[in-house]
C-alpha cells in the first residue's frame, strides 16, 4: 500500500504495483486529476470508463461529496476486487457504483482482451488473453444527468461517447468530459483523432489537451510529442 498524493493505493501484481510507484514516482496525471476535481461541482454525477485501481476515481469521488455520485466502469474482473478495496481504504465506497461492463455505442456480449500493460475490446499486437464481457450504452443504463464524463478505454472512446448521446442532448449536456487520446488505438479501434475531435466539437465542446509538465491546457491545434494525450473538453459559451 502507498500514499499517493493522499489517495492510498494497492495492487495485487507486479503490473498494478508498478502502475502505483510510477503515480507516485513519476507523478502522473497530476494535471489530468486537478482540472477534473475543478470541473466537478458537489452533488455531481460523473461517469468513468476505465476506472482501473481507482486512483482517479478517489478524486471525482471526493470531488462529488456525499451527495454526489460516480458510476465507475471497469470489464477487467482481475481488478475488480483492488479497485474495490482501494475506495474502501479511501473511504469513498458509498458514493461510487462499480459497474463491472465495458462502455460502447450498443449493447451486448463482447470479447476483451486483458493483458498487464492495457485491456482492450480490439485485439493487441501480441499475446492477450481473450474473456467474454458484457457492453452498454451509459444513456441507457443511467437515468437523470450526467455532470462530467471521463474516460480511458483504449481506443474506444468514440464508441464509449456515442453510446452516451442521450445526455448529449439532454436539456443539460455533461460541462466536462475528461478523455485519453491515443492515435495508435484510436487507428486500432476504427476511429482517428481527428474524427474524434470532429464529434467534440460538433456537440459544442472547446477541446484542448493537457500539457502534464507544465500544468496547463493547450489547444488542440498545437501538436504534441508524447505517444497519448489527455484532452480536456468543456461546453462552449
Amino acid at each position: 500500500m502507498l500514499d499517493v498524493d493522499g489517495v492510498q493505493l494497492g495492487g495485487t501484481d507486479l503490473a498494478q504495483l508498478h502502475y502505483v510507484r510510477e503515480l507516485r514516482e513519476l507523478r502522473r496525471e497530476r494535471t489530468l486529476v486537478r482540472l477534473l476535481a475543478e470541473a466537478i461541482p458537489s452533488g455531481a454525477v460523473v461517469v468513468e470508463g476505465g476506472a482501473h485501481l481507482g486512483f482517479v476515481t478517489v478524486h471525482e469521488a471526493r470531488a462529488v461529496g456525499p451527495t454526489g455520485r460516480v458510476f465507475a466502469f471497469e470489464p477487467n474482473v482481475a481488478v475488480l476486487g483492488v479497485l474495490r478495496e482501494n475506495l474502501l481504504l479511501n473511504g469513498v465506497s458509498d458514493r461510487v457504483e462499480i459497474v463491472p461492463k465495458a462502455l460502447g455505442d450498443s449493447t451486448g456480449s463482447a470479447r476483451f482482451f486483458v493483458r498487464s500493460d492495457e485491456s482492450s475490446l480490439y485485439e493487441p499486437i501480441g499475446d492477450a488473453d481473450p474473456i467474454e464481457i458484457e457492453v452498454v450504452r451509459a444513456d441507457e443504463l443511467i437515468e437523470g444527468r450526467v455532470d462530467v464524463v471521463k474516460l480511458d478505454v483504449e481506443g474506444a472512446e468514440l464508441a464509449a461517447l456515442r453510446g452516451m448521446e442521450g445526455f448529449m442532448t439532454a436539456a443539460r449536456p455533461p460541462r466536462a468530459l475528461f478523455l485519453e487520446c491515443n492515435p495508435a488505438l484510436l487507428e486500432r479501434a476504427g476511429s482517428s483523432t481527428n474524427e474524434l475531435v470532429a464529434w467534440l466539437r460538433a456537440r459544442g465542446y472547446r477541446v484542448e489537451w493537457i500539457d502534464e509538465a507544465n500544468g496547463r491546457t493547450v489547444s488542440i491545434s498545437e501538436p504534441w510529442t508524447e505517444p497519448y494525450i489527455n484532452l480536456s473538453c468543456t461546453r462552449a459559451s
